[in-house]
């Protein structure tokens, strides 16, 4: 007859078996923790993807939507860039077309400046050389209008020709009248006294002193007008001036003078 395991193997071996078993179970309680814990925190990152993934996709929506207008603008704005730049290559072929018929306009109007500046300088000329012989009672005038002149700018035609025509139109008053002028006048003997003056026009004067005691013819020279000394008509000369000047009733008087006229290319 075999003899069994004592009591004190057995509970030796049972201490052991439970020993074992609760080493297993720490070990896979362990395991088991540590595999939540990845678990949670693989969760946790699985959630904030999602909410980032939806976050993206809202902002994207929203994105995408400001695009669309975006283009819809552009694409109009393209359209009409594009029509502007027809529209300017139409008014860029006219404004050239413009700009020729300009150059040729400019052109002309330089030769009609030149030639109306050819003719202003040959008035000038006419002026300087009247301005040289006209007669006392215009020289302030025409000095005047001389200064006038070398004050002008020279490019300044349409000055220059006011200036012109202004002396001109006081000269043509002048000659289309007759005029009185009082002067002083030097005589032979050293006395100076004061002459009336009577100018018909630019053709002829008469000078007589206030007691008709000497009388002149006065001609228009190149240096200006030339006196001449009438003695045997300071009694006409003298009565014209009292008509003229309304000191004494009208008459016929005769002054010498000269007609001239051309005919035939005779003077």
């Amino acid at each position: 007859m075999t003899e069994g395991p004592s009591p004190f193997y057995l509970a030796r071996f049972t201490t052991r078996c439970f020993f074992k078993l609760a080493i297993f179970l720490g070990v896979a309680v362990s395991a088991l923790g540590d595999d939540y814990e990845r678990l949670e925190s693989a969760t946790k990152r699985w959630l904030d993807l999602e909410q980032r993934i939806a976050e993206e996709r809202s902002a994207w929506k929203s994105q995408r939507e400001v695009l669309s207008q975006s283009v819809k603008v552009l694409e109009a704005s393209i359209d009409e860039l594009t029509e502007g730049l027809e529209n300017l290559k139409v008014s860029a072929e006219m404004r050239s077309s413009e700009f020729a018929n300009n150059e040729q306009t400019y052109e002309n109007q330089e030769a009609a400046r030149a030639y109306y500046a050819g003719k202003l300088d040959e008035i000038t000329e006419l002026f300087l050389r009247f301005r040289a012989s006209a007669p006392e009672y215009l020289e302030e005038e025409m000095n005047t209008a001389q200064e006038k002149l070398e004050m002008a700018d020279p490019i300044a035609l349409g000055e220059r020709a006011q200036i012109l025509i202004a002396a001109f139109t006081r000269v043509e008053e002048f000659n289309r009248s007759v005029t009185i002028d009082y002067v002083s006048r030097k005589l032979a003997d050293g006395r100076d006294v004061m002459v009336s003056v009577l100018y018909w026009g630019l053709a002829r004067a008469y000078a007589v002193d206030p007691q008709g005691t000497i009388a002149w013819e006065l001609k228009p020279g190149p240096e200006g007008w030339v006196w001449h000394e009438r003695p045997e008509y300071i009694q006409q000369i003298h009565e014209l001036v009292q008509i003229h000047e309304q000191t004494r009733p009208p008459s016929i008087q005769s002054v010498p003078g000269e007609v001239l006229h051309e005919l035939g290319g005779e003077r």
